[in-house]
């Protein structure tokens, strides 16, 4: 029987961004184990997927700020009343962060509907305004009325437990699972060094300060100066991308530092795949903190040696021995060492690059994930049919 299931996400949901990954799960079971999704976008959001049926939706009909709509979300637009009225199930997403996530829950638990929310977002500020005691008795209702909660990494717990959001009751409706990756698409692949001779160490992720580029430019600078065979890439977009050129063009390595807006996703493993080192020094901030790091293990599958922090979750995302190297946060002599010796050792890189390749089809690979998906909403939507069962027949 085909399960129809609804992605409500207006305002969050973007191409190049880690809901990429996720649509991997939802096209696999399209095709492979009788589901069909339809997604929910806000008019301004720039996604498309031929995969999907995708409804647009203006953002006066879902946004809301006032105390009393907080009190009573309610969505604003028929349509996908009456999509939310015909489906199997909702996904949504965490209304602790993003409010819409509490219209799909009213409308869920009102229609006697399943409903999952993604929480996977983490941070380390911790509200305690009033505007968060006024709100919390609030989500935690929400919170109660959903089927399960979907969770990219244990993170996620501490931030709920932070909140003040867990307990035995609510602990039970996790699933911990990471993103997918297509180990069919990003796998190994012959490097333009082999050509050229030049090695390429790339850099993928908007340009922020909490992405730490500042900090790989810094480390590789004297490398970029006294080598001829270096070149450093930045894919991405940002607030700091005109200080790194200028800094570039300041240290004289205009010629070694290639700086790429952001490509579609399709585009990424060929890009991964002609790289020889992959570099991300993500690192914690005040309000921010590396939820899992797609691009990390979307690196490590196409078999490239990775270098990587222990911001937030990447610890949990790249949990086994020598798969992946970890560095400190803003520890440039040590990054500089760790990137030196990788240049230095083809073999190094090798090994290091197909040990995490290994690791990726172990634990993130496409049907390994969908798998742990398509389990998940299964035991949600047999568990809401016994509910209605025995409703009916009392």
């Amino acid at each position: 029987m085909m399960k129809n299931i609804v992605i409500f996400r207006p305002g969050v949901i973007q191409n190049e961004t880690a809901f990429e990954a996720m649509s991997l799960i939802y096209d696999y079971l399209q095709k492979n184990c009788n589901y069909n999704f339809t997604i929910i976008k806000s008019e301004d959001d720039s996604y498309q997927n031929d995969a999907f049926k995708i409804i647009s939706i203006p953002r006066k009909n879902w946004e809301f700020n006032s105390f009393f709509t907080w009190r009573k979300p309610k969505l604003k637009d028929k349509k996908t009343a009456e999509l939310l009225a015909k489906a199997d199930g909702i996904i949504t997403l965490d209304p602790t962060i993003y409010q819409q996530g509490l219209i799909a829950i009213a409308e869920g638990y009102k229609l006697n509907k399943p409903v999952w929310f993604d929480t996977s977002i983490t941070f380390t500020e911790i509200r305690r305004d009033i505007k968060w005691k006024v709100q919390r008795p609030l989500i935690r209702k929400a919170i109660d009325q959903t089927t399960g909660i979907i969770a990219t990494v244990p993170k996620c717990l501490e931030r709920f437990r932070d909140l003040d959001l867990l307990d035995e009751k609510l602990a039970q409706k996790f699933t911990i699972m990471g993103h997918p990756v297509d180990t069919m698409k990003f796998i190994p692949q012959p490097k333009l060094s082999e050509k050229d001779g030049i090695l390429r160490v790339l850099v993928v992720g908007r340009i922020l300060p909490e992405k730490g580029q500042f900090y790989i430019l810094e480390a590789m600078t004297t490398l970029l100066q006294k080598r001829s065979n270096i070149q450093l890439q930045f894919i991405g977009s940002g607030i700091l991308k005109p200080l790194l050129e200028k800094e570039v063009k300041k240290r004289g390595i205009e010629e070694k530092v290639l700086f790429m807006n952001p490509v579609p996703h399709d585009r990424l493993p060929t890009i991964l795949g002609a790289a020889n080192i992959y570099v991300n020094h993500a690192i914690n901030i005040s309000r921010w903190e590396e939820y899992f790091g797609v691009s990390n293990i979307e690196a490590m599958s196409c078999g490239l040696p990775c270098v990587v922090t222990l911001s937030g979750a990447i610890p949990y995302a790249i949990r086994e021995k020598d798969v992946a190297i970890m560095v400190s946060e803003r520890n440039i002599i040590q990054l500089q060492e760790v990137i030196t010796n990788l240049l230095d050792s083809e073999q190094e890189r090798y090994k290091l690059g197909e040990k995490a390749r290994k690791y990726v089809e172990n634990y993130y690979s496409l049907p390994i994930i969908a798998n742990q998906y398509d389990r998940m909403l299964q035991e949600g939507l047999e568990q809401k049919n016994k509910l209605l069962s025995e409703n009916k027949a009392i």
